[in-house]
């Protein structure tokens, strides 16, 4: 199916973020899209109506449809790929970062052949939950030696993005789908762009410091789920929604979150409304989207990975450093800390490897090696006496 007085979108990854965040978006955008992706039932999915349904939890499960799309396989049909990469408007991924690798060669022809057409610039962004992801991608492809960072100049504008959109996959109204809230935002930097007034996608934000808005949304939303879900964990729930629902789990979550966001205010220059305000609209609200009939997030999602969680730069340590450096409180970012010390999941590759290094070395090395924590300093200390209480 052609649609030839639309603009053109090709999306690198249909699953919930590419299906129920970009594509949304692009096609509230007026964009026909086509996806490509790896697996051969998503595209067959896709195909057959030339659209996918995506289901709006704040509406009471209310059914929208995304038209005018269709999907190709990533694996079978690279020369279909690498000759839309010359005629599209705008090239977006949602594949998460470590499947950029897969990416990058096709793009790369793509953007290559789309040189030697003599075609237009084109936008080209990695919309994942990842620092700098589009930054990623371009090094990527220069390191496949298919294309030179010359090249890819003249050819494109790589702007890096900030992702945030609650999107759970599940049966809505009797439908297996996806399930979307209202809650979102697409951060883009703004001088990465030809043109800095151009706003490519109604809809998304654009900023000069996207450093600020990640960490913004990482230790804030992430913070808020992470700590719960640790904190849960230990409490015995297996299900984010229920450690959302204790209200004692909450007030600490939520203490920890304000001193997160002190932090942020003196780092980045936030006003103290701003902060107010993305709080309400990005955590309060979606306690709602939580509450929902069909909404189940498992804290084995939430909480994997804890040391990297636990890293100082991550979701928990990254904020409590950011307000130990303006001589602010952080108390509660340390308490949910040595929770996350505690998630030992053996299913968890790296949960299972973390209470491995606390038998081996003890908890004290392994605070200091995994969060950077100098042994004895107050900050270490804290951690330390919490998880000895817990």
């Amino acid at each position: 199916m052609v649609f030839l007085d639309m603009k053109k979108a090709l999306i690198f990854g249909a699953g919930k973020i590419g299906q129920g965040f970009i594509g949304d978006l692009l096609h509230d955008n007026g964009y026909e899209i086509t996806f490509a992706d790896v697996s051969d039932k998503v595209v067959e999915e896709i195909d057959k109506n030339n659209s996918y349904n995506l289901f709006l939890t704040n509406h009471n499960y209310e059914e929208k449809i995304i038209d005018n799309v269709s999907a190709l396989s990533l694996i079978k049909n690279q020369e279909e790929i690498i000759e839309l990469v010359t005629e599209v408007d705008i090239i977006t991924t949602s594949v998460l970062k470590a499947n950029l690798t897969g990416v990058a060669p096709v793009l790369a022809k793509g953007l290559k052949k789309r040189l030697e057409k003599g075609r237009n610039k084109v936008i080209v962004m990695a919309c994942e939950n990842a620092i700098l992801a589009t930054d990623t991608l371009v090094n990527l492809m220069i390191d496949t030696r298919i294309v030179t960072m010359n090249e890819l100049d003249k050819i494109g504008t790589y702007p890096n993005t900030g992702v945030d959109r609650f999107v759970f996959g599940g049966v809505y109204n009797g439908k297996e789908g996806t399930a979307v809230s209202d809650s979102h935002e697409l951060a883009i930097e703004r001088q990465k762009l030809d043109d800095l007034d151009s706003e490519p996608i109604k809809g998304a934000k654009y900023v000069d410091n996207l450093e600020a808005v990640l960490k913004r949304k990482i230790y804030l939303v992430n913070c808020w789920l992470a700590i719960t879900s640790y904190i849960g964990y230990v409490h015995g729930y297996k299900m984010v929604n229920d450690a959302l629902r204790d209200q004692d789990i909450q007030t600490i979550v939520k203490k920890a979150v304000h001193e997160s966001a002190a932090g942020l205010e003196k780092k980045f220059n936030f006003s103290h409304e701003e902060m107010s305000d993305y709080i309400n609209e990005m955590i309060i609200k979606r306690y709602d989207d939580y509450n929902q009939t069909g909404i189940e997030d498992p804290i084995a999602r939430v909480a994997r990975q804890p040391i990297r969680k636990l890293s100082s730069d991550d979701r928990i340590m990254g904020p409590a450093y950011i307000a130990s450096e303006y001589n602010l409180p952080n108390n509660y970012l340390l308490y949910g800390a040595a929770h996350a010390f505690k998630y030992d999941n053996a299913d968890d590759e790296e949960a299972v490897k973390m209470q491995n290094y606390i038998q081996k070395n003890g908890i004290e090395n392994t605070i200091e090696n995994i969060s950077g924590l100098e042994i004895g300093s107050d900050m270490f200390n804290i951690v330390l006496e919490c998880y000895n209480n817990i």
